[in-house]
């Protein structure tokens, strides 16, 4: 679990910082139910801010369980996030392609309140680029003491012994875990 800390939470964490959330904002988070959006769910939730997140529909459980509100991505997600926030959305960090981040610009966000992590082509003009090392000072100690605390739960989806980790990695690469792989040494 400590293993996914620098890389998942400090990528959530910077990611958030970006765009600035704060309490009350109403954020899209693309790729809420992958490995750094199970952080990204809970650090924007534990920061004050309502979460809509994109996921698979077999996902929707799980992410309503971190606390987020789910919505399918693909074709129509900027119709679908008016129905869930007629309000508007305020903010939001696209933490798998474009989606996201295009939405979030259709529907009327500040290209300064959106961020993408993945790696790709350029964001759109505007849009924050940014990633693991871009995280603020402390960042990963106040993930742990979140975690320490239960503020922020790591969902563990499987452990593999180091024998097995060509099936670990081939589990991952399927794309539908629903927490973390974890390699047992």
């Amino acid at each position: 679990m400590a293993g996914t800390l620098p890389v998942s939470g400090l990528t959530a964490s910077a990611a958030l910082a970006a765009i600035g959330l704060r309490t009350g904002d109403t954020v899209l988070i693309g790729g809420a139910a992958g490995g750094v959006g199970i952080f990204a769910v809970q650090l924007a939730k534990l920061a004050g801010a309502r979460v809509l997140g994109t996921a698979s529909e077999g996902t929707f459980g799980f992410l309503r369980g971190l606390g987020a509100e789910p919505v399918t991505y693909g074709p129509g997600l900027a119709d679908r996030v008016r129905a869930l926030a007629p309000e508007g959305i305020t903010a939001a960090t696209d933490l798998f392609g474009r989606e996201a981040a295009e939405t979030a610009l259709a529907l009327g966000v500040a290209p300064e309140r959106i961020s993408v992590v993945a790696d790709g082509p350029a964001p759109p003009p505007g849009v924050r680029k940014t990633g693991a090392l871009d995280a603020g000072p402390g960042a990963l100690e106040r993930i742990a003491q979140a975690i320490h605390s239960g503020e922020i739960t790591v969902p563990i989806a499987a452990t593999f012994p180091v024998e097995r980790i060509w099936e670990a990695v081939t589990t991952q690469a399927e794309r539908h875990v629903h927490g973390k792989i974890v390699i047992a040494l």
